[in-house]
C-alpha cells in the first residue's frame, strides 16, 4: 500500500514537471530523454560546487523539475566566489574531489584542466547518444565556448558568459542634458559633473577591492590606455609599457567621483551602489544587468541604458569572462552529471533559465530581435564582444591562459590596489609587479 502510494506520488511529480516543460514546447523530446535518463540513473546523487551567483539562483528553480523528470538527486554546495576558488585549489593540490561537477570561471580553467582535475568534454559533446539535439552546443557563443579551451579541448560548458560595459542612468542623463560618454575623458567629465552638481549621486561605481577583483577592473582600463600584462609576441611580462602607468593614474582620478570606500568594493557593493540610485554610472560585468532590471532588487530598474566601453588613447576594448560547469575527472557519476549539465545549460530550457534571472550566453537569445527589444543590454553585450574580439586579434586578453593565472592575478591585484589607494607610488608598484611576474613565469 505504501509502495503504491509512493509510486503515485512519483508519477504525479513527474507529470507535473512534464506539464511545465510542455509549456515551452520541448515536451516530447525532453520526456523521452528523461525516461531514458531515469532508466539509467534513477537514485544517483550528483554533487556540484557552486558560487553565489544570479545564474545559480536560476538553476535552483530548475533543478526540482530535473529531479522529478530523471530521478537524479542534485546537491548544491554553495559558497562565496573566493571560497569556491580556494576550495578547488585545495582539491587540485590534494588530487582528490568530493564533487561530480564544479562551477568554473575562465580564470581557473587552465589550472584545473592542466592538473587533470577536470574532464575534457568532447567525448560527451560529440556523442549523440549522450547529448540530445535540443542541447545545441554550437548555439553557445564561440567566444564563451572557447573560454574553456585547454590543449585543444573544452573543459566546461558555459552558462554565464560575461563582458563589461557602461551602465548609465537614462533619467539623470536626460534631466541634465548629457550625452553618453564614448571616451574615458568624457566618462571623467560626466562623473565629475554628477559628483559636484547632483545631491546624493556620485559619478560612477566599480569594484576595486584588493586582490583578483582589482585585477578584473584594472584589465578593463589597462588596454585602452596602451598598457600590457605580457608581450603578445614573447609571452614575457610587459607591465613597463607606458600605458600601464597611465591606466592606473586614470583609475585613481576617476575614483575621486566614486562613492566613499570604493577601494573596498567587491561586485555586490558596486552593483548595490548603482541599483540603489547612488551613482549615475557603473562600469561592470554584463551579469549585473538582470539584477539592475529587477524591480524587486533595483530602484533604477527601467531607467538604465547600456553602452560599449569608452575609448582610451589606444582604442576601445572589453573582455570575455564567465562561468561554466566542469565535470570532475574523479566523478563516479559522469553520465548522470552530464545529464544535469545538459538540462541546465541546453537550448531547450533557455527561456526558462533567462526568465529566472540567468545570464545569457547563446546566439539564439542575443540575436533575437524580440529579446533585444525586451533586454536593452543584449545589444551592448554584442557590441562589447566585438571590442573583446578586437583585443584578442592583437594577441591580448584580459585573462591569460596560464595555469599560473591565479598567482599572476594576485600580483596585479595586490600591488595595483596599493597604488590605487596611494599606499605606494604607481611607478614603484609597476616595478614591483614586473619583478614578481618575471620570477613567477621563469619558474
Amino acid at each position: 500500500m505504501v509502495k503504491d502510494k509512493m509510486q503515485q506520488v512519483t508519477a504525479l511529480v513527474v507529470a507535473t514537471a512534464l506539464m511545465m516543460i510542455t509549456a515551452i514546447g520541448f515536451s516530447q523530446d525532453l520526456e523521452a530523454w528523461g525516461q531514458q535518463i531515469r532508466a539509467q540513473h534513477e537514485g544517483t546523487e550528483v554533487v556540484l560546487a557552486v558560487a553565489s551567483h544570479p545564474s545559480v539562483e536560476a538553476f535552483k528553480k530548475m533543478i526540482p523539475d530535473f529531479e522529478a523528470l530523471t530521478g537524479i538527486e542534485v546537491t548544491l554546495d554553495e559558497m562565496e566566489e573566493g571560497q569556491l576558488g580556494q576550495k578547488l585549489t585545495l582539491e587540485v593540490a590534494s588530487n582528490t574531489t568530493s564533487y561530480d561537477a564544479a562551477m568554473t570561471a575562465i580564470e581557473r580553467n587552465p589550472k584545473l584542466a592542466n592538473a587533470a582535475w577536470s574532464e575534457p568534454l568532447e567525448p560527451w559533446i560529440e556523442d549523440a547518444a549522450k547529448t540530445p539535439d535540443w542541447f545545441d552546443y554550437e548555439d553557445i557563443l564561440a567566444a564563451y565556448r572557447d573560454m574553456f579551451l585547454w590543449d585543444g579541448q573544452h573543459f566546461a560548458i558555459p552558462f554565464a558568459g560575461e563582458t563589461v560595459f557602461l551602465f548609465y542612468r537614462t533619467d539623470l542623463f536626460e534631466e541634465h542634458g548629457l550625452e553618453v560618454p564614448t571616451t574615458f575623458d568624457e566618462v571623467l567629465e560626466v562623473a565629475k559633473f554628477f559628483d559636484e552638481n547632483v545631491d546624493g549621486v556620485d559619478g560612477v561605481s566599480f569594484r576595486a577591492r584588493l586582490g583578483w577583483e582589482f585585477t578584473y577592473t584594472w584589465s578593463i582600463f589597462l588596454f585602452p590606455f596602451g598598457g600590457r600584462m605580457v608581450d603578445p609576441a614573447t609571452g614575457e611580462p610587459a607591465l613597463t609599457a607606458p600605458g600601464t602607468a597611465a591606466s592606473l593614474e586614470y583609475m585613481k582620478e576617476l575614483a575621486q567621483y566614486a562613492p566613499v570606500g570604493v577601494e573596498s568594493y567587491s561586485f555586490p557593493e558596486a552593483w548595490d551602489a548603482f541599483m540603489l540610485g547612488k551613482t549615475a554610472m557603473m562600469i561592470e560585468a554584463s551579469a549585473a544587468a538582470p539584477e539592475v532590471e529587477n524591480p524587486e532588487k533595483s530602484l533604477v530598474a527601467g531607467k538604465v541604458g547600456y553602452a560599449p566601453m569608452p575609448a582610451g588613447p589606444a582604442g576601445a576594448y572589453s573582455g570575455v569572462w564567465g562561468w561554466g560547469f566542469s565535470m570532475t575527472a574523479g566523478s563516479q557519476n559522469k553520465d548522470a552529471t552530464w545529464a544535469l549539465i545538459t538540462y541546465l545549460t541546453g537550448k531547450a530550457l533557455q527561456d526558462e533559465y533567462l526568465e529566472n534571472g540567468g545570464i545569457v550566453s547563446r546566439t539564439s537569445a542575443l540575436g533575437d530581435p524580440e529579446l533585444q527589444a525586451q533586454f536593452a543590454y543584449y545589444q551592448a553585450t554584442l557590441d562589447t564582444l566585438e571590442q573583446a574580439a578586437a583585443l584578442n586579434a592583437q594577441g591580448l586578453s584580459v585573462v591569460l591562459p596560464l595555469p599560473e593565472w591565479g598567482q599572476f592575478s594576485d600580483i596585479l591585484g595586490n600591488d595595483g590596489a596599493r597604488a590605487f589607494i596611494g599606499e605606494i607610488g604607481v611607478d614603484e608598484a609597476i616595478d614591483n609587479m614586473q619583478g614578481q611576474l618575471e620570477d613567477l613565469l621563469s619558474n
